[in-house]
């Protein structure tokens, strides 16, 4: 999946998206990237198998 990132990159990544949802910019490459990028990490924190789940997410 994603190298390990450092807690600034993590959170330049959530506040690029939620600013890319609410300008409604959600159909180009750099929303699908984050949103990946962000899923990844939640299912990471909160130990969720990844064959438990299709990996799907917001986008």
């Amino acid at each position: 999946m994603y190298a390990d990132i450092d807690a600034s990159t993590e959170h330049q990544a959530v506040t690029r998206l939620f600013d890319l949802v609410r300008a409604g910019e959600v159909d180009n490459l750099e929303f699908s990237q984050l949103d990946s990028l962000v899923y990844a990490r939640l299912l990471r924190t909160y130990d969720v198998d990844a064959s438990a789940t299709t990996e799907e997410s917001i986008s």
